[in-house]
């Protein structure tokens, strides 16, 4: 039986677009991170799948333990990211796909008084095509 050729059907071979949402938690926005506790931080678009997330510290912050959920309290995008130490942090839990849309939350162990991180999160938007394809060579 012959196979059909089905690599450049609709824009489904198209290249996509890679997202990401960027809170941060620096001087400017220490007001708005002044306790302990759950921010909802990003509404993510409807047909997203989150593909990564992680603290990156730049400067030490005393706000500790960071998480990342879909529900408050939640680490159901990311665990375990620290604030206190500079560089890369956190455990990504798995991937999330956002249906109509997901709600986003973080925890802060502490209030964030010092310091300057942010919460990184990658999601790829598989509905959105930039238009263009790879070019193959056969």
């Amino acid at each position: 039986m012959a196979f059909t050729d089905k690599t450049r059907i609709g824009s489904s071979h198209q290249k996509k677009h890679n997202c990401q949402a960027v809170i941060q938690v620096s001087s400017e926005e220490y007001k708005e991170f002044n306790a302990a506790g759950n921010y909802l931080v990003v509404n993510l678009p409807p047909l997203a799948i989150v593909v990564n997330a992680y603290v990156h510290t730049l400067v030490a912050s005393d706000a500790g333990a960071v998480a990342l959920g879909t529900t408050e309290g939640g680490t159901e995008i990311m665990s375990v990211g620290d604030s206190t130490i500079v560089g890369e942090s956190g455990s990504f839990t798995g991937q999330v796909a956002t249906g109509t849309g997901t709600p986003l939350y973080m925890s802060l162990a502490a209030a964030a008084t010092e310091g300057n991180f942010l919460v990184v999160v990658d999601y790829l938007e598989f509905t959105k095509n930039t238009g263009e394809y790879t070019k193959i060579n056969k």
